[in-house]
């Protein structure tokens, strides 16, 4: 196991919750921040934040080149079928989305689908038709359809806050994880739920990654990076990561990218299912790593930030 050093570090002017690199542009990379303002007067205005857009140059130094104020943000995903789509799950129960090119953050569309005392806490783009999964801090999990712009389902899988939502491959099926540590999957054809388990995860589920293998992987609170088998929904192996695994990402078929709060970046082999191994940590970080990403075109390169101390690094394996 390696232990990386940054290539470059810069500092962002709020706290970032989620960095993604842009499909179609390997060098540019964009950050969403959450402020919590604790003196500003109302719901909307106590939490505030910011899209921030990087272009990185050949060293891996980073230059701020364009940004757009926002509300609060929790989490960014673009679109696998326009990749300049970039949609944005707000705090005050807002999703929006931008077109990202040339260096421009444009916004193409706001929708306020729910009270503004709501976080949308994830999305994810449906990989077969044109919606998108949304996960709330009421523990509730639906569907927004990008055709009609509307939320077109909704279902409560949790009792607590809903950290995660992800799309199995076929587009059928809806994987959901809970503060209250239940992991759900949903069948959106019939409108029932497949599978639910809340005795595997000692903490809330916060992130689930569907490898289309056979298996899926999750993340936990709990530290530890779990590999099931899907089709018996059974553990097959399991490692601890040293800190809450907020965000899972795979690098390539055979390791992923995990994003572990207080311990920072760790990338894990999972090669041998049965016996996945951590190859790679980051830890310059020094507060919570929610947001870590890798380039589908460039695996080596990893962008990852870290909340209190606004921190965003590039770094190589």
């Amino acid at each position: 196991m390696s232990t990386i050093e940054s290539l470059s570090t810069t500092f962002t002017s709020l706290p970032p919750s989620c960095v993604l690199f842009i499909p179609r542009d390997e060098r540019c990379v964009v950050v969403g921040t959450y402020l919590l303002n604790e003196d500003a007067g109302s719901i909307e205005g106590k939490k505030v934040g910011s899209l921030l857009l990087y272009r990185m140059d050949e060293g891996g130094q980073l230059s701020l080149v364009a940004s757009q104020q926002t509300h609060a943000i929790l989490d960014i995903k673009f679109s696998p079928h326009s990749p300049e789509v970039l949609a944005v799950a707000q705090s005050n129960g807002t999703l929006s989305f931008y077109n990202t090119s040339n260096d421009t953050i444009t916004l193409s569309a706001h929708h306020v689908l729910f009270d503004a005392s709501i976080l949308l806490l994830s999305v994810n783009f449906s990989p077969t038709a044109q919606h998108l999964a949304f996960a709330l801090s009421s523990g509730e999990v639906g569907i927004f359809s990008l055709e009609s712009g509307k939320v077109t389902y909704k279902y409560s899988p949790h009792e607590l806050e809903a950290w995660t939502c992800e799309f199995t491959p076929d587009g059928k099926g809806l994987y959901s994880g809970g503060d209250d540590s239940a992991i759900c999957l949903y069948d959106l054809e019939t409108r029932t739920q497949l599978w639910r388990d809340r005795r595997t995860h000692r903490a809330g589920v916060t992130a689930v990654l569907d490898r289309g293998d056979g298996t899926f992987l999750t993340g936990s609170y709990d530290e530890w990076l779990r590999i099931f088998d899907a089709r018996t929904k059974r553990v097959k192996s399991d490692i601890k990561l040293g800190g809450g695994v907020w965000r899972l990402q795979m690098r390539g078929e055979d390791s992923v990218l995990a994003s572990c709060m207080h311990a920072g970046a760790r990338v894990v082999s999972v090669r041998d299912e049965s016996k996945p191994s951590i190859v790679a940590k980051f830890e310059e970080h020094e507060s919570m790593n929610y947001g870590s990403h890798v380039h589908e075109a460039r695996l080596d390169t990893i962008t990852s930030c870290s909340f209190y101390d606004k921190r965003l690094c590039i770094w190589s394996l």
